[in-house]
């Protein structure tokens, strides 16, 4: 039997949270089953396509207001089943709250504790952090992070 090889960049890790996604002329309220340290995926029909921004607003219940993490995010990905939103940026706070939430929701820890420790693609700017630094000079980003 062949052995499957993940291609993937970075773990996935499941949780369960509420999403809120507000694009420039849409918003959509659904679920995220899963997400790594570059994104997640979410299920249902959008009306977006590869590039749009939006602001990715995570919620650890339907019910609960508060936004545990608040990011900028791109579609990566189209499919009948969803989109696939690859983080741009977040603050400080939230890149601490997703860390510790992959850590201690992770099936391996250690692997994903190995994905933190590649900052080559993080960089840091006030308390803003830019997941790959050609997005800093995006104006549209850098705007949209202001924001956050």
């Amino acid at each position: 039997m062949m052995k499957s090889i993940n291609n993937r960049r970075f773990s996935r890790v499941g949780i369960l949270w509420a999403v809120h996604l507000e694009f420039y002329a849409n918003k959509y309220k659904n679920f995220v089953n899963n997400v790594s340290l570059s994104g997640l995926f979410v299920e249902g029909e959008f009306d977006q396509i590869i590039g749009d921004l939006c602001i990715i607003n995570l919620k650890q219940s339907a019910l609960y207001n508060k936004n545990i993490i608040r990011a900028v995010g791109s579609v990566s990905r189209v499919t009948e089943d969803g989109i696939a939103l690859e983080f741009l940026s977040m603050r400080l706070d939230s890149f601490s709250f997703l860390q510790t939430t992959m850590l201690c929701k992770a099936v391996h820890p250690a692997e994903v504790s190995r994905e933190f420790i590649m900052h080559d693609f993080l960089k840091l700017d006030g308390d803003v952090i830019y997941f790959f630094p050609h997005y800093l000079d995006r104006k549209e980003v850098k705007e949209l992070s202001d924001i956050l």
